[in-house]
């Protein structure tokens, strides 16, 4: 599975009760760029989603992982996604959300971040 760098604010916020300062990441939107993060909800992996690759074009989460297995835990990933931040997975036991939508032309209190991608071409490749 390839990486894909986008560019992404982060924010550090409450997420659960009694989790403060918690670093989350926020796919800034603009020109042609039109990214999402998708989290594996077994181990935590973040994956960027590109909704501007014709190839995911009108398809779903779960039609993009496919069988696509997590580099990180091997688990088959359209059994455990969840949209991020909106599920923040903080240990094994403890979920988390942040419910900021993506930001905009902020780039200047941006950083560019490595992700996996997830791509429909992917599935059956770990």
């Amino acid at each position: 599975m390839q990486k894909k760098e986008i560019r992404c604010l982060i924010k550090y916020e409450n997420v659960a009760q009694g989790i403060y300062n918690y670093k989350v990441f926020l796919p800034l939107k603009s020109g042609w760029s039109n990214n999402s993060l998708v989290t594996c909800t077994n181990c935590g992996e973040l994956f960027v989603i590109d909704w501007e690759n014709p190839e995911t074009e009108n398809l779903s989460v779960k039609q993009i992982a496919g069988s696509t297995l997590c580099p990180t835990c091997n688990v088959v990933l359209s059994m455990y996604l969840a949209d991020y931040p909106a599920t923040i997975r903080i240990s094994e036991n403890q979920f988390g959300s942040f419910n900021d939508k993506a930001v905009f032309n902020q780039e200047e209190e941006s950083e560019i971040v490595d992700f996996y991608e997830l791509r429909p071409s992917q599935k059956g490749l770990n």
